[in-house]
């Protein structure tokens, strides 16, 4: 299959989330599996110009109609991965010419509606300009979504390149959704027509999602409880009624994420001052003294340790940790490490912490790569008390690294950890909690430092267990590939 796979960012060029992970890992498997892809996203100058090296100009000139009659201009590079994968980056400085990708100092761009408008369009005109024919045109998110849309409208459909093509949107966060003015359907080239409840139309507002959401021929999400979770109210983020009536259809799908097991191997990973297996953990216990020393703790290797590597955000939970671990400094003999940024009422309450319990707390406001890898490494448990979590990454890397997670169960750290029981010994690889409540998360941590500290045997065995998980891109690659020739019956 031809597949254009539509993104406003992938790693390592630019990266804010696992948006970036999947848009690398699962278009080069893809690859890999005789497919030819080709991934679509901006140049971000101030942030990719020293990764971009080897890209070489694919298309000089390429005209971008924006708005009823405008039209701007852009020009394509390309980076060559092998002879069926390429990344073409779309670079038009005024759009893309900023410090971060979507935000400056906690506050959206003014004009990230018309931003991403351009992307899509730009997308569309280069899949023209570089007469890439298109089976099937994957699109990420409400950055790109707007693409579905152009698909199926005379703006695009009879031209012979996507004759054939079909539309697949993946929703990696439901939570964010580009929910603009109308007057921004202006900048799309489409008529007041698609402002309509089954398109754009949102409260009297436009939103982008929706509209792929509502065109797309396959609608994806990145882990199969989350397809379940965002049917309802609670989880629907406004959009339940929509992904309700694609579900009716049979055009919702839930398929798990994977990772990158080369990057994260503890055998071989090259950021770790230790490495190791699960037939050798000696390097995993030197690793826990460097992390202990890395962040000023008592050098103790029996002391259970807890690490978080996170955004400082309601999502992700961290204010209930927060409010759960002053008891645990209190009156646990434990250890926390913790790697976040995000609000600032949270990154104080965290960095005061540090100073009043500094053997029992190490804190990192921020983020730093390497370090993230030590807390994978080194720390006993990993903790993501999560309000919602469309997949997760973390606790995927935390069970190769034979650290064990406690996560909330929901999304995809409800398809990915095995509760641990007396009886499922054999089979667990984590501890869960169910209601969001302090008092619930630190009962659970509480109940994983008692297993660690009195049944070595079951720690070690659910340890192993997670080690031996295989969480790669194949299985992922598979289930899309089966999704691509549902949605196109010509394969």
């Amino acid at each position: 299959m031809n597949i254009v796979w539509a993104t406003s960012e992938a790693a390592p060029y630019a990266k804010t989330g696992g948006l970036a992970d999947v848009s690398y890992s699962l278009p080069y498997a893809l690859a890999e599996n005789g497919h030819n892809v080709s991934v679509f996203m901006p140049y971000y100058p101030q942030i990719m110009a020293e990764k971009c090296d080897d890209t070489e100009s694919a298309y000089e000139l390429l005209g971008v109609p924006f708005g009823d009659s405008n039209e701007e201009w852009a020009s394509i590079r390309q980076h060559k991965i092998s002879e069926n994968l390429s990344f073409y980056f779309i670079e038009s400085d005024r759009f893309f010419d900023r410090p971060k990708l979507y935000d400056w100092d906690g506050n959206e761009y003014s004009d990230n509606a018309e931003r991403f408008i351009f992307l899509s369009r730009a997308i569309m005109q280069a899949i023209l300009a570089l007469d890439i024919k298109v089976d099937v045109l994957h699109c990420n998110d409400w950055h790109t979504a707007l693409c579905s849309v152009y698909l199926k409208s005379a703006l695009y459909n009879s031209f012979d390149n996507f004759s054939q093509a079909k539309s697949i949107i993946t929703i990696h966060n439901l939570g964010y959704q580009g929910i603009f003015k109308k007057s921004n359907l202006y900048w799309t080239g489409l008529g007041w027509d698609y402002f309509n409840v089954h398109c754009f139309e949102f409260y009297d507002q436009l939103n982008l999602l929706k509209a792929g959401v509502l065109t797309a021929d396959m609608v994806s999400t990145v882990s199969p409880t989350y397809a379940g979770e965002i049917l309802s109210l609670e989880y629907g983020f406004g959009l339940n009624r929509p992904l309700q009536h694609r579900a009716v259809q049979g055009k919702l799908r839930g398929i798990l994420n994977g990772i990158d097991v080369l990057e994260w191997d503890p055998e071989t990973d090259k950021l770790l001052p230790y490495n190791f297996s699960h037939r050798d953990l000696t390097g995993k216990a030197r690793c826990k003294m460097a992390l202990q020393k890395e962040f000023g703790l008592a050098l103790r290797p029996d002391v259970p340790l807890y690490g978080v590597v996170s955004r400082l955000a309601e999502q992700k939970g961290l204010d209930v940790f927060i409010d759960c671990i002053d008891a645990m400094l209190k009156e646990d003999d434990v250890q926390f490490v913790i790697i976040g940024s995000g609000e600032k009422w949270q990154e104080t309450a965290l960095a005061d912490y540090a100073k009043a319990y500094p053997n029992k707390l190490g804190c990192h406001i921020g983020y730093n790569n390497k370090l993230a890898h030590l807390v994978e490494a080194g720390s006993d448990f990993f903790v993501m008390p999560s309000r919602y979590e469309p997949c997760g990454l973390n606790q995927m890397y935390s069970m190769v690294y034979g650290t064990i997670p406690i996560v909330r169960s929901t999304g995809g750290l409800e398809d990915t950890v095995i509760n641990y029981s007396a009886q499922n010994i054999n089979n667990a690889t984590g501890f869960k909690f169910y209601d969001l409540y302090p008092a619930a998360l630190r009962d659970t941590m509480r109940w994983a430092a008692s297993i660690y500290l009195n049944d070595k045997p079951a720690f070690k065995k659910m340890l192993i267990n997670g080690m031996k998980t295989d969480f790669s891109w194949h299985h992922t690659a598979v289930e899309y590939e089966e999704l691509y020739r549902h949605a196109n019956s010509r394969f």
